[in-house]
């Protein structure tokens, strides 16, 4: 599993609560996942979090975005040369 997208702790585990689901919870920070009946829907559902909150996926995601600017801006200094 993943780092904690709070914290970034590595201990992170499976747990069942009282009522029979399971959740993957930090033990340093105690962020929690979505509950699940499943263990693997838990742990699923971990990994998607992870991608949407975490530093690192965030890290990844911004530099996509600058080089896709990067990108736009040429293209559009090439229109403008193509119209004048």
């Amino acid at each position: 599993m993943t780092r904690c997208p709070t914290c970034g702790s590595t201990d992170v585990g499976l747990a069942e609560t009282d009522n029979g689901f399971f959740v993957v919870a930090c033990g340093t920070c105690g962020m929690c996942g979505a509950e699940q009946p499943r263990p693997e829907d838990a742990k699923r559902l971990w990994e998607i979090l992870c991608g949407s909150v975490c530093t690192h996926c965030r890290k990844n995601l911004i530099i996509h975005y600058n080089r896709r600017i990067k990108e736009l801006k040429a293209e559009i200094a090439r229109l403008k040369g193509e119209m004048q």
